[in-house]
């Protein structure tokens, strides 16, 4: 490796160093998102800020300054789907290959979580079935992989505060 690429790399981590410390010095500043249309809620991290709400109402999109962002919303099972069926319908949606790094999955009656790396984004995905399976919740959480020190602790929290508020 020589001197200039060097010095990139002490650059970046050392930018990544005070990134996860400021980052932990952050962490009790949790924020709340519940979405009327479907009465689902969850937590996340106070230095995201809300960047767009779909028309509809059926969720919302939250971004970071670090280039993380958070997608939740809930949609009607029209489909009758089942967690097998939705994990089947997103790799075809998205295209198979969005799936070729996938480094966790979980499956059962009623959840799906999906996480791996698109090139150097983590992807970490939840779908939930709820109401009778009547309905999908969903939370998408997605950073630059350089950040893992700073996000994985916060997925599992973020995760486990997706719910249906009835």
């Amino acid at each position: 490796m020589d001197h200039v690429n060097r010095r990139a790399v002490l650059t970046g981590l050392a930018a990544a160093a005070a990134t996860v410390a400021s980052g932990a010095a952050r962490a009790d500043d949790w924020k709340a998102y519940h979405n009327p249309r479907f009465d689902f809620s969850f937590e996340y991290p106070g230095w995201f800020a809300a960047a767009d709400t779909s028309e509809n109402s059926d969720g919302s999109r939250f971004e970071a300054k670090d280039g993380a962002a958070i997608l939740a919303y809930g949609s009607w099972n029209a489909m009758d789907e089942n967690p097998l069926t939705i994990e089947q319908h997103e790799a075809f949606v998205r295209g198979n290959d969005d799936y070729s790094d996938l480094t966790y999955r979980f499956a059962d009656a009623k959840t799906l979580v999906l996480s791996g790396l698109r090139g150097d984004t983590v992807y970490y995905e939840k779908y939930l079935l709820v109401r009778d399976n009547d309905l999908i919740l969903n939370l998408q959480i997605t950073y630059p992989a350089q950040y893992k020190p700073i996000y994985d602790p916060l997925i599992g929290r973020m995760a486990k505060s997706l719910r249906l508020n009835q």
